[in-house]
């Protein structure tokens, strides 16, 4: 009976499948910074360091959770994440979160948006960049004041074109919590009930002897 609980106990918490496989990040382009990005709480990144531009995309559906890690613009800046009827702002304290369940697949629906400025451009992933406006990836698999994100996003809001800058204009950290078992999850749980029904058969010969 304890060795049943204890596979019990095991198959359920693999269940949700609290992976990152499933969240990508689809580079376009890699550009150098013109800028050096200097956000309390990163590493150095300085002039010549390389940023990925592109596209963060999910296979299937899951929880994704949008964190704001900083900013430094002379414009006011947004984070615009529909699914989750809410949205991030310069005036939120760094650590605030906004999350919700995205059941499509391919390039998540949100936005960077430039709020008050010349150009009040954006930059759509997946969709349209704004004039000078462009979506970089700072890194991934990345702690930031302690806290671990699968892809930490910075946002370029006009830097005289969309390859310049430093992309810390607007900065968050995400993270993606599948709803779906991975592959060795289902493993484990079908060699589990292996394991159980042999375990209920042998009991039952031993009884019946």
């Amino acid at each position: 009976m304890k060795l049943k609980h204890t596979l019990l106990a095991a198959a359920m918490l693999a269940l949700p499948g609290i992976v990152n496989a499933e969240l990508s990040f689809l580079t376009s382009s890699s550009v150098a910074r013109t800028e050096i990005f200097d956000i309390a709480g990163f590493p150095n990144m300085a002039v010549g360091t390389l940023v990925d531009l592109g596209t963060l995309v999910t296979s299937h559906s899951g929880t994704i959770t949008f964190t704001f890690l900083g900013q430094e613009s002379g414009y006011t800046n947004s984070l615009q994440f529909p699914a989750s009827g809410s949205s991030l702002f310069e005036s939120n304290a760094v650590g605030t979160t906004i999350s919700a369940m995205v059941n499509s697949v391919g390039a998540i629906n949100f936005s960077f948006n430039e709020l008050v400025s010349p150009s009040n451009s954006s930059a759509s992933n997946g969709g349209v960049w704004g004039p000078n406006t462009s979506i970089g990836m700072i890194g991934q698999n990345m702690t930031v004041l302690s806290n671990s994100y699968r892809y930490v996003l910075g946002y370029n809001d006009s830097a005289g074109s969309a390859t310049l800058g430093d992309w810390d204009d607007f900065v968050v950290g995400v993270n993606f919590a599948s709803q779906i078992p991975e592959p060795e999850v289902y493993g484990m749980m079908m060699a589990g009930l292996g394991i159980l029904g042999w375990a209920g058969r042998r009991r039952k010969h031993q009884t019946a002897v």
